[in-house]
């Protein structure tokens, strides 16, 4: 408490300049868990929110409509009688620290352990500390409403929460559609505010309602191209394309005909002929000829009616709502395919390990923080262990890995160490080349490495005839005993009658 407007104005840059610090000094401990991560972003935005309230008031200060600050400055200057001024701002000091005697200016810490102590944001045991989004009331309602549906699950609900286009528009006009967006977006809006608190919900909506105010005006929101006036002219059936009620009928079918008299706001009750003969009756008419006892209840009708304009507004109110609430949707994408995984398990998942793995969330750290490693220091570039480190450089010596063998046949690939330069005769890289060279992948050719040295080894061998296939010995024959010779000998003993 201060005693005069200057000195006010003056705490005031104070505890902002102290709040500014305090923001920067919680941003310098990196918090680790969710939680944390959470309870920090929930003080800082208490400490922004203060400082711009002093910031307003300030503001006001400096701005002096009632004349006040410009007054204390002036009598602070006393005009001719300054030491008369001086004295009497003096009396006024002592008399209020007089009357104020245990008031002190609060220390840091004590400044701060309003921001420190501040009660958390709350959160259902569904929403997993601000994990998860908790729709399931809204998930009812919509099941339970004629614009929803009955067979609807959770999961699947979940997919289709964001997306109101298939919801026939004379069911969009009723109260309880009106409540269920209203209720969504509430709930979706004090969510955001509890888990993205340092994002200011007020410049998203006011964005939106900007974006939503352009596209109302041409026409580009889709299901409300029309800015809520029906169509005239069912974009289900097209009526002029048959000749007779009948003909139509046995075209499109009854449930297009009683889709096309939703998309027009006409009413779908009655007999199968009744039906066809209402929606028949439009073709060629405008909205002012259709007759208004055809219309469903709630259907707007565009026509020069008094309340066209009042319904207008109602149907950009709803409009807005849907917007709105893809918007905060949009901005919750990962809440909200973590709700979808998060249901996903829960259905395959016992009791018990429910239970411990909400145990382990309680510090569940994001991966980001916990997965950064540190640059490991390898001047020598030894290879890495089985434990992610460099080998010993002793190690590395006696496995000659500092020997470098290079490979043209492998495309002149380089092997270190013995070891790795004799498997790899054996592996895919180098039998591949072989067989682009169209040469045997034989023992003849281990240790060859140059395509030259293997093209005049194979012209050496082809010519002395070594490692070819022979008939009368390489091909092997079996006996009734099951023993086997080669098909020279088989040949000579059956000859005989041996076998």
């Amino acid at each position: 408490m201060a005693s005069t407007l200057l000195e006010r104005t003056r705490e005031s840059h104070e505890e902002i300049e102290r709040l500014e610090r305090a923001i920067c000094a919680d941003f310098r401990n990196e918090a680790v868990t969710h939680k944390e991560r959470l309870a920090q972003n929930h003080r800082v935005r208490s400490m922004l929110d203060d400082m711009a309230n002093k910031s307003k008031r300030l503001r006001a200060v400096y701005e002096d409509a009632d004349g006040v600050r410009k007054e204390e400055i002036e009598a602070l200057g006393g005009g001719s009688n300054v030491f008369s001024a001086f004295y009497d701002r003096l009396k006024e000091t002592r008399d209020y620290h007089k009357q104020f005697a245990g008031y002190h200016a609060p220390l840091s810490d004590e400044f701060l352990r309003q921001y420190r102590d501040g009660k958390p944001p709350e959160f259902s045991g569904e929403e997993a500390s601000g994990r998860y989004l908790d729709l399931h009331a809204h998930h009812r309602a919509f099941q339970n409403a004629s614009f929803g549906s009955k067979d609807c699950e959770y999961i699947a609900y979940l997919s289709v929460v964001g997306d109101f286009d298939p919801i026939p528009r004379e069911k969009k006009f009723t109260k309880a559609y009106e409540e269920y967006l209203s209720g969504l977006v509430g709930y979706l809006r004090g969510f955001h505010a509890r888990v993205k608190p340092l994002v200011f919900l007020d410049t998203v909506t006011r964005k939106a309602e900007e974006e939503f105010e352009t596209r109302w005006a041409s026409g580009s929101i889709p299901g409300w191209e029309d800015k809520g006036l029906v169509a005239v002219k069912s974009n289900v059936v097209d009526l002029e394309a048959f000749d007779s009620a009948v003909e139509m009928e046995t075209a499109v079918g009854m449930d297009k005909i009683k889709e096309a008299l939703a998309s027009m706001g006409l009413k779908q009750g009655g007999t199968p002929t009744q039906r066809r003969d209402r929606l028949w009756s439009t073709r060629g008419k405008s909205v002012g000829e259709i007759d208004k006892k055809l219309f469903a209840k709630g259907a707007v009708t565009g026509a020069d009616d008094a309340d066209a304009k009042k319904k207008e507004e109602r149907a950009k109110g709803v409009a807005r709502a849907e917007s709105l609430a893809q918007t905060l949707l949009e901005h919750l994408r990962q809440q909200l395919e973590a709700t979808k995984g998060n249901v996903e398990k829960k259905a395959t998942l016992s009791l018990a390990e429910l239970e411990a793995e909400a145990e382990e969330d309680d510090d569940w750290v994001e991966e980001e923080a916990e997965d950064e490693e540190e640059e490991i220091y390898n001047p020598l570039k030894l290879p890495m262990g089985w434990d992610g480190k460099p080998i010993p450089y002793w190690l590395y010596k006696l496995h000659g890995l500092n020997l470098e063998f290079t490979c043209e046949i492998c495309g002149n690939y380089s092997y270190w160490g013995r070891r790795a330069y004799e498997r790899h005769f054996k592996e895919f890289r180098h039998q591949h080349g072989m067989r682009c060279l169209n040469i045997p992948n034989t023992k003849a050719f281990a240790e060859v490495t140059t395509i030259a040295d293997a093209l005049a080894l194979q012209k050496a061998l082809d010519a002395r005839k070594v490692g070819q296939w022979k008939r009368e010995t390489d091909e092997e024959c079996e006996d009734a005993d099951g023993n086997v010779y080669n098909k020279k000998t088989y040949e000579d003993l059956r000859r005989q009658g041996l076998i």
